[in-house]
């Protein structure tokens, strides 16, 4: 049986995977690891806060 999913499911998994995107391309072993962690730290607060929205009641 599928289900449709609703606009907010959509929106929530596709932050869920630009965030598994972003995460998957930082390397602890990258002598730069540090610096595009911090990078990348605005942008993942962007997608956290978005998810947000639309999970917190």
């Amino acid at each position: 049986m599928n289900r449709q999913f609703s606009e907010e499911e959509t929106l929530v998994a596709d932050c869920l995977q630009e965030m598994k995107r972003i995460i998957n391309q930082l390397h602890i072993t990258d002598e730069s690891f540090l610096e595009d962690t911090r990078q990348e730290i605005p942008h993942l607060k962007k997608l956290l806060s978005e998810m947000e929205r639309y999970t917190v009641e």
